[in-house]
């Protein structure tokens, strides 16, 4: 099998404006993208308009991508971006749009499950939308208003505006430019979806930890946001532990460890793990999946699908619920009950 030039090449050349490049980049990422729009949205065609959604704002903005050899994740967390504004368009699609405009406009939901929370959360967030764009440039304001707070398709806007989707888009390009210009600096976007609508969080491997007593050492990996807010800690295996400990510590082997070989066995097939997802706690299991760049997703234990995201420098995304279920949880504990870190796993062993 012969690889096509890295992601990294394509990027510059679709930069330049070489189109084919930049097909060639949706293609290698696009399962992954679409499997990312599924599971956050669950409805099949709003997940699909997502994805082409996003593949436009990439194509827009790829000069905003900092690593091009991370094409995939950037695109997929365009992705997931996109969703949350649909979901959020979702519960404001049944408001009316003249009412809203107007000083005291009232709410109307289509949508019965939605709680008095919900509302008000998304009221705030339309007020001070409604602000920013009214500032807007006036096509640009007739486009945002029309897609972002009336919930329009931007076919439905080009036919109201008598002008062409590609113009509408441009135009909602610019505005979102703009209105995260305004908004990014001292405002905050209001979470407003519920526990099984949000978006899975970014974590990374912060550490391997372990107690203290050889007879009854237990083991755990440590899990933190990026902004070093929250932890999450995962018993494993002693022997998953050390893996881990040889890898955060560079630790060359004289042969490959079984998470070396999966990795080049994936390489060898011409794929590479894309992320590693912790799904579930459920009566203090944890769940998880490989996710593949073609969409694949297998299944697999924390300390395994750990080992191998580590490795491959792949992203680690944990669904909230864990996070509060683990933070419930009557025996949580605290990094700080584990003395040794991963170098003194690994003097432990030798």
């Amino acid at each position: 099998m012969t690889a096509g030039p890295a992601d990294a090449v394509l990027v510059a050349a679709a930069r330049k404006g070489d189109k084919t490049a930049f097909a060639e980049l949706v293609d290698r990422h696009y399962p992954l993208l679409l499997t990312m729009c599924r599971r956050a949205v669950i409805d099949p065609h709003m997940a699909g308009d997502a994805a082409q959604e996003a593949v436009l704002d990439a194509m827009l903005g790829i000069d905003r991508l900092r690593d091009p050899d991370r094409f995939g994740p950037w695109l997929a967390g365009i992705g997931l971006n996109v969703c949350r504004r649909m979901l959020h368009r979702r519960i404001r699609a049944g408001w009316s749009l003249d009412a809203m405009l107007d000083a005291g406009w009232t709410a109307e939901p289509v949508d019965p499950g939605a709680g008095p929370d919900e509302l008000t959360v998304a009221a705030h967030l339309v007020a001070v939308v409604r602000t920013a764009v009214r500032a807007l440039p006036p096509g640009q304001q007739a486009a945002a208003t029309l897609y972002y707070l009336d919930g329009l398709t931007c076919g439905e806007v080009a036919e109201h505006l008598g002008t062409s989707v590609g113009a509408v888009k441009a135009r909602l390009h610019k505005a979102r430019a703009t209105l995260r210009r305004q908004l990014a600096p001292g405002w905050k976007e209001p979470a407003i979806m519920s526990t099984t609508d949000q978006l899975p969080m970014s974590m990374r491997i912060r550490d391997v930890r372990a107690t203290e007593q050889a007879a009854e050492r237990r083991h755990v990996v440590v899990l933190t946001t990026d902004d070093g807010t929250q932890n999450l800690m995962i018993w494993i295996g002693s022997a998953e532990a050390l893996a881990l400990a040889r890898t955060l510590e560079g630790v060359q082997l004289p042969r490959p460890s079984v998470y070396h070989l999966t990795a080049a066995l994936l390489q060898a097939a011409g794929r590479r793990l894309a992320e590693t997802r912790i799904t579930a706690l459920t009566d203090q299991v944890i769940y998880a999946q490989t996710v593949l760049d073609d969409g694949a997703v297998v299944d697999a234990r924390p300390s395994d699908a750990l080992n191998l995201a580590l490795l491959a420098d792949a992203p680690i995304h944990v669904d909230p619920a864990v996070l509060q279920a683990d933070q419930r949880a009557d025996d949580h504990e605290d990094p700080t009950d584990y003395p040794m870190d991963a170098r003194a796993i690994l003097n432990a062993a030798t």
